[in-house]
């Protein structure tokens, strides 16, 4: 069974998070390309809805736990 991106990325920062010992307040800084995650090269790719649903979890994930999200990225996210 497939994870969606949505799935993928919210267990992914919970797994970065906790392996970081991350705190309320602590910033979390998080860079990736839409394109890469479809599996084409950076910038070749983009996807609007791919970047929504990967801020979407980091967001949602990051809020609830006090902290603080920095991304650096495509221009989608």
């Amino acid at each position: 069974m497939n994870k969606s991106i949505y799935e993928q990325a919210q267990s992914t920062i919970a797994e970065l998070c906790e392996k970081a010992k991350l705190r309320t307040g602590n910033i979390v800084v998080v860079g990736c390309s839409t394109s890469e995650v479809v599996g084409a090269r950076i910038g070749t790719n983009s996807s609007p809805d791919v970047a929504a649903e990967i801020y979407r979890a980091l967001h949602e994930y990051t809020e609830s736990k006090g902290l603080y999200l920095a991304i650096q990225c495509c221009e989608h996210l």
